[in-house]
């Protein structure tokens, strides 16, 4: 796969070093243009193709945010996001799009552009993840992030303050939210764990996360009750935890 990158960011040092990196360890991106604003790299969209973007989140006047709201075309292009802003992390992961941490580490470059190899071949862009993740990032309140769960055929954005419960079943997960509609996602349940990490939600068993917010009760034989109805056995290994957490 040929691969033409566009990089944007405001400062030349990590430009330089990225362009380097890319040409040492990313032999499928071929062609690398840079921009050191977003108003350079809007222009240069006009005459210039990506199909992937590395995008520097913090930048003066007009930064990665306000790019994504000036352009038009982001079904054409995947972004990777650069940055040294924690903060913004969740937002993406949730969103599930994809980030370098700065300094960026050649490992971490290499299968940042595996994975969107993988991606580029067997989906296809959805422009509302990107609206997703500003909307997540503007959202004080963690417990309104949206979470973007795909399927084969299309990507849904949960509230996941609606979530009750995340189940296994192998390497999917059923996800149970509040209402008549459950989802089936290709991610592990370990895969959201992470990234579910810091909100309300809490592993109890191997196959189970839930949602601490949505417990009715918790009795004394390690049985959790929930909103919808369902009923988690937490495992024996973590009834101590559990039970310290709910009480905390």
């Amino acid at each position: 796969m040929k691969i033409k990158a566009l990089i944007i960011d405001d400062e030349p040092a990590p430009i330089e070093l990225l362009k380097w990196l890319i040409k040492q360890y990313c032999p499928e991106i071929e062609q690398v243009e840079t921009a050191r604003s977003a108003e350079e790299a809007i222009t240069l969209l006009s005459s210039y193709s990506p199909d992937l973007v590395f995008l520097d989140i913090q930048m003066p006047r007009y930064n990665g945010f306000d790019f994504l709201e000036k352009i038009a075309t982001l079904e054409f292009f995947e972004i990777i996001f650069t940055t040294a802003f924690n903060g913004a992390i969740q937002a993406i992961r949730l969103s599930a799009l994809d980030y370098l941490l700065k300094p960026i580490d050649d490992n971490e470059l290499k299968r940042a552009v595996q994975r969107f190899i993988t991606k580029r071949s067997t989906e296809v862009t959805d422009p509302e993840m990107y609206k997703n993740f500003i909307e997540n990032l503007s959202q004080p309140n963690k417990g309104k992030f949206k979470l973007a769960i795909s399927d084969s055929k299309t990507i849904k954005y949960v509230p996941i303050e609606e979530i009750i419960r995340l189940e296994a079943d192998g390497n999917y997960t059923y996800i149970y939210k509040t209402g008549p509609k459950s989802y089936y996602s290709a991610k592990t349940l370990k895969e959201y764990d992470e990234l579910l990490l810091g909100s309300r939600f809490l592993r109890v068993h191997r196959s189970h996360l839930i949602n601490i917010d949505h417990i009715v009760s918790y009795d004394k034989q390690g049985l959790i009750s929930l909103t919808d109805g369902s009923v988690v056995e937490v495992s024996r290994r973590k009834r101590d935890f559990v039970q310290e957490t709910l009480k905390s």
